[in-house]
């Protein structure tokens, strides 16, 4: 039998080829233009980042041409006519075409998230200005569309040049024979590279988080993930989370307690009559915001100098968190104490649930609870949210045009800042008190637009969200200087929070934990309500915290704690996750933590762009605090698994035992053993 080094299996192998070379364009051009968000690789990373690099687009590649390479040796002569040849390379085309996209994508989405698209982050399709994004999208970065299109035709022209030839074989049992031996080596090659270039029994499909086999630098699993591939690999996700056993349950429960008994808060005690008034400003991270970052300068203009004059008039909070990434993520975190880490919450299944939240809390107290904000009621799924806490009412859109007109709709996402705030203040104004109120406003984001009669009063600033921000701050302060004569603006304390950081023009705050840094300011008029607090504090922290001022009698459910009782604050750390790993931020330290062990152990405060990594060795207080961030993210997929966000029956037995034997496992005992002994007491 003669053989034919070109083949129908070497020309498709080819073919793939190509498209490996797309994919590895598209990595440099992703780390063009994002490499002052990834640490510096040093030489010696180098071939192990490449060597993850072609595992990963491997991985997507073959999950993308699956029906390619299916249709390219099928065993069958009609393969070899030209119409199923044209359709065989519009398969191709297409599927790798769909694939380059989300791979482009992400050079230009990955600044405002920090780590690789997952099919959770698609909820913004689900919004009805979808459309108008993308459009915007693609006017704002119309160079990645060139740089995009470039590639596809080098990917066609790469194709055709490879050209196919109809096989020497005449005969037919030969020609069956070979191919289906074509079939069969890919079939297995496949499966093989799936599973990571492994056979073992213990191998499954490679996932995300193995991108730590080829580095210990969160950071660069950035580099080595593509986006197809943690596209596929989160598909059917959103049904099941992880489910993580450090420990047995009612330990886990002792470290990391998700049912709170009343605490005190001492001297910030507030009374039941006192009007609570939540606000979410749209994207101001803390890095937009001068007089909280480390450019501020006296002759450089501040984007908030509304909020800055506030900052001066309130309790702030100046180390302090969000839990998630999106806008989606800040009302559990803030009503529920509820964080987000790899999918956002709310599009889980799991969070379908039973709740008594601060909301049912504040009613129990006899509270009005409202929710405002400018766009329609399906956006983000914030108001069936709110309607499972069980808040009362809520302003949205509908309610605003129904009132006002259609007039004031911004064009992409609802009703502008500074006509939805005189609505919000009407509205409080007619309100049963004391009340319990949130609105998250909506202007200060991508596209970044100003009204049309405000053009020209905000200047640009270093970043094109500078001056949304600014006009954000001034609609802020027309709302509270229409409010200062009420009856009730006296007796309301303000939280104002953000609901997440958006970019920076700063290095540290492209950093963690500066990237997920953002205000908290507790802003009581009435009262001498004032200081600043260095202390860890975050959005899951508000619900507990706002109990414990309230004097709250029963117990409730939260992953957060009461950040004014200091039994509480013991052991306390903010958490978030970006780039595959943990992010746990304690008063002194930073650490990354991938559900196994400390990756890097960073001085924040002293060191913010982790120039001197301080893990050298582990220290007690490092094996201690690994413990409780097992316990934390234990007992938050336990809840998530069990769909269980009501509190429960607090065992103070388990909490001693664990106190007894937390000794014991810093000192190197297996978990087994303690649950041995748990067992015999």
């Amino acid at each position: 039998m003669k053989i034919n080094w070109k083949n129908d299996f070497t020309v498709m192998l080819l073919r793939l080829l190509v498209v490996y070379v797309a994919f590895m364009l598209g990595r440099f051009i992703f780390y063009f233009f994002n490499d002052h968000l990834i640490d510096p690789i040093h030489h010696k990373d180098i071939f192990s980042l490449l060597r993850g690099s072609l595992m990963f687009d491997t991985v997507s590649i073959l999950y993308l041409n699956l029906p390619f390479i299916f249709l390219s040796l099928l065993p069958f002569r009609f393969r070899e006519k030209e119409n199923y040849q044209k359709r065989l390379f519009w398969v191709y085309m297409i599927s790798n075409s769909l694939g380059l996209l989300v791979n482009f994508a992400d050079v230009f989405y990955y600044p405002y998230k920090q780590s690789r698209l997952v099919l959770g982050d698609l909820f913004l399709v689900k919004e009805d200005s979808f459309s108008l994004l993308i459009l915007d999208f693609m006017v704002d970065y119309w160079y990645g569309f060139i740089f995009y299109f470039l590639v596809l035709a080098m990917l066609c022209v790469g194709y055709r040049r490879i050209g196919y030839e109809k096989s020497i074989l005449s005969n037919n049992r030969d020609y069956y024979v070979v191919n289906s031996a074509y079939l069969g080596v890919m079939v297995f090659l496949t499966v093989f590279l799936v599973r990571g270039a492994s056979l073992s029994k213990a191998s499954f499909p490679i996932s995300m988080s193995d991108a730590f086999l080829y580095t210990s630098n969160a950071s660069h699993t950035s580099l080595i993930l593509s986006n197809p591939f943690c596209l596929f690999r989160t598909i059917g996700k959103s049904k099941k989370v992880p489910k993580l056993e450090y420990f047995d349950k009612s330990t886990a429960e002792a470290y990391m307690p998700t049912t709170h008994m009343p605490s005190s808060s001492g001297k910030f005690k507030i009374d039941r009559n006192t009007n609570v008034f939540i606000i979410i400003l749209e994207s101001f991270g803390k890095a937009h915001i001068k007089s909280l970052s480390d450019q501020f300068k006296p002759k450089q203009e501040t984007h908030t100098p509304f909020l800055d004059s506030l900052f001066n008039e309130g309790y702030l909070f100046t180390n302090a968190h969000q839990n998630g990434y999106r806008s989606m993520d800040a009302l559990p975190a803030i009503w529920a104490s509820i964080p987000t880490f790899k999918e956002p919450f709310l599009s889980l299944p799991n969070s379908v649930a039973d709740y008594h939240a601060l909301p049912a809390c504040m009613n129990e107290m006899g509270y009005h609870t409202a929710f405002m904000h400018g766009a329609v009621k399906e956006s983000m799924g914030f108001v069936s949210f709110g309607k499972n806490l069980d808040i009362k009412e809520f302003q949205s859109r509908e309610e605003y045009e129904e009132a006002k007109g259609d007039d004031d709709f911004d064009g992409k996402w609802g009703i502008w800042d500074h006509k939805f705030w005189p609505f919000v203040h009407e509205k409080i104004n007619v309100m049963p008190k004391p009340f319990f109120t949130t609105v998250f406003t909506l202007s200060s984001h991508h596209p970044f637009s100003i009204p049309a009669e405000l053009k020209g009063k905000f200047a640009e600033g270093t970043l094109p969200i500078h001056r949304v921000i600014k006009y954000s701050d001034y609609a802020l302060k027309t709302f509270f200087e229409g409010i200062k004569k009420e009856p009730w603006y006296k007796n309301t304390l303000f939280v104002i929070t953000a609901d997440h950081a958006s970019g920076a023009d700063s290095p540290k705050f492209l950093k963690p934990p500066f990237d997920y840094s953002i205000p908290i300011l507790f802003y009581h008029p009435g009262k001498n309500f004032k200081g600043t607090d260095d202390k860890i504090m975050q959005h899951i922290d508000i619900m507990p915290t706002l109990l414990g001022m309230l004097d709250y009698d029963k117990p409730y459910f939260a992953f957060g704690k009461n950040h004014f009782n200091k039994e509480e604050q013991e052991n306390h750390f903010a958490i978030n996750f970006s780039n595959s790993a943990f992010n746990c931020t304690t008063d002194s330290y930073y650490y990354q933590f991938n559900e196994k062990d400390i990756l890097v152990k960073s001085d924040y405060r002293k060191d913010p762009l982790w120039k001197n990594n301080l893990l050298k060795s582990k220290t007690p207080q490092d094996k201690k605090n690994v413990l409780y961030f097992k316990a934390f993210i234990q007992q938050y997929y336990s809840h998530l698994n069990e769909r269980n966000f009501l509190p429960q029956q607090k065992s103070r037995k388990a909490k001693e035992i664990a106190g007894r034997d937390e000794d014991i496992i810093l000192k190197g005992q297996e978990t087994r053993s303690l649950k041995q002994k748990l067992k015999l007491r």
